[in-house]
């Protein structure tokens, strides 16, 4: 099976990226400096009436969002990949707090906001959250067009799905397509895991980053992160951050410039039946301790390398991805209770979530 690259969308607009592609690089190691990726985990949902979107409706919910859309031209100075790449973003507050991707704005070296209406800014970056791929940046303006926000909880697979931003450089791009699925977990180079994300058949392509995923009412409902692509475009196959798990993580940023985390504090890997099999396990599904990190939460709590997981609060953990998303659904100082085997004998025991260490 031929692996499929998970392209950031962001786009580049300075020649020196072209001759890594002339020579058949991954696309994905030019504009993010990662390579492959999967997606890793999936869940089932639950159906409703679908409502079916007119022409006319995707023209008046575009009028409403586009207003609040801005273009993005990030200077990077990093040697070899120094040059100038254009992603997206939406107005937050009225006030010139600007939402966007972390990716986005990671290397930056200066940052540049374009409006609608043509004017321009320079941005800081207020604060980045690379565990969400989420940052906000500030321009000095006020009395902006300030996007309206929806809930992506409401979502069902089949629903009207709307992405605007600024593909390959063209600001203001207006695609439509459908939610085709909920509560998709990617991993991106084995170094970035995004839990619970929205997957649509809108078309979002390198440059739509940071750009938002509305529904009909023109109401935000996602933030535009990732496509799953083959060929470094358009496939089909594109990943939006949910807004209500991004809402309180931009109010951190804005409030604070960084954002926290729930924390056990253990690296591990994910039990499958061939492992199981071959070492005689009592289980197939779980999640495998690899290392405990010494005074951390699973510490505390007594887990040891070898053991497995196999639910958190009475929620099943098939995999190491699994016990990561059970845990980010909760909040620091939160108590959870884990059952886990340790050889053939299931144990159980308790943890109070830490704060995760920043850097």
């Amino acid at each position: 099976m031929v692996a499929a690259a998970l392209i950031a969308a962001l786009v580049s607009i300075a020649a020196v990226f072209a001759v890594p592609l002339m020579l058949g690089a991954n696309p994905l190691d030019v504009l993010r400096g990662k390579s492959g990726a999967t997606v890793v985990h999936e869940v089932q949902t639950v159906g409703r009436n679908v409502v079916q979107a007119e022409g006319a409706d995707i023209t008046g919910a575009a009028s409403k969002v586009l207003p609040c859309v801005v273009n993005i031209e990030v200077k990077t100075a990093a040697g070899f990949m120094s040059g100038t790449s254009i992603a997206s973003g939406f107005i937050y507050s009225s006030d010139g707090y600007i939402v966007t991707n972390n990716h986005v704005v990671e290397d930056a070296g200066s940052i540049k906001v374009s409006l609608r209406d043509g004017s321009t800014y320079g941005a800081t970056v207020v604060g980045t959250d690379p565990d969400t791929d989420l940052a906000v940046i500030k321009i000095d303006a006020s009395g902006l067009p300030a996007a309206i926000l929806g809930t992506s909880s409401s979502l069902v697979v089949g629903d009207p799905a709307i992405a605007i931003g600024s593909p390959e450089g063209f600001e203001g791009s207006v695609t439509s397509g459908i939610i085709s699925a909920l509560d998709r977990t990617i991993t991106i180079s084995g170094r970035e895991v995004l839990y619970g994300v929205i997957q649509t058949d809108a078309a979002i392509n390198p440059g739509n980053s940071g750009g938002p995923l509305c529904d009909i009412a023109g109401e935000v409902v996602g933030i535009n992160t990732a496509i799953y692509s083959e060929s470094g475009g358009y496939d089909g196959l594109g990943f939006a951050i949910p807004i209500d798990s991004a809402r309180p993580v931009i109010e951190e940023l804005i409030a604070s410039g960084f954002a926290s985390h729930p924390w056990l504090g253990f690296s591990g890997s994910t039990l499958d039946e061939e492992v199981a099999r071959t070492y005689g396990l009592p289980v197939s599904e779980g999640a495998i301790v690899r290392n405990v990190v010494s005074g951390a939460p699973a510490q505390k709590a007594g887990l040891q390398e070898g053991d497995i997981i196999v639910s958190i609060d009475g929620a099943s953990i098939d995999s190491m991805e699994t016990c990561v998303a059970e845990v980010r659904k909760r909040s620091v100082g939160d108590e959870v209770t884990l059952e886990y085997y340790r050889g053939e004998e299931l144990r159980r025991t308790s943890a109070v979530l830490e704060e995760k260490p920043r850097g």
